[in-house]
């Protein structure tokens, strides 16, 4: 059944920004335990719905990490959630870009 009034989170589409490092896996990148960090807190404080980087071979951290991953989160209006998205160091520092898009949810359990 379709719900109408479906819920609205909004995703964070995470790629290499102008300060990453071409031919370092992610998670080998200088800034990358900061993004932890913040992604960490984000989740302790009930933001975070799914995030993960994206891969290029299942496996997790035995697996192969693609450039870039993606958080989907609540926010209240997409104002709130592009400053979440950007407040993240990585963002700031450059390694990564941020895109954010409203999602609306009509199909769940």
């Amino acid at each position: 059944m379709i719900d109408e009034n479906g819920p609205h989170y909004f995703v964070a589409f995470q790629t290499p920004g102008p300060n990453w490092v071409r031919g370092v896996k992610y998670n080998e990148q200088p800034d990358f335990f900061d993004h932890v960090g913040y992604m960490t807190k984000m989740a302790e404080k009930g933001l975070t719905i799914l995030s993960g980087p994206f891969m290029e071979r299942a496996g997790g951290l035995n697996g192969v990490l693609a450039d870039g991953g993606m958080t989907i989160f609540k926010a209240a209006d997409l104002q709130e959630a592009t400053k979440i998205a950007t407040d993240d160091p990585t963002v700031k520092s450059g390694m990564l870009n941020v895109d954010v898009k409203m999602f609306w949810v009509p199909f769940h359990e």
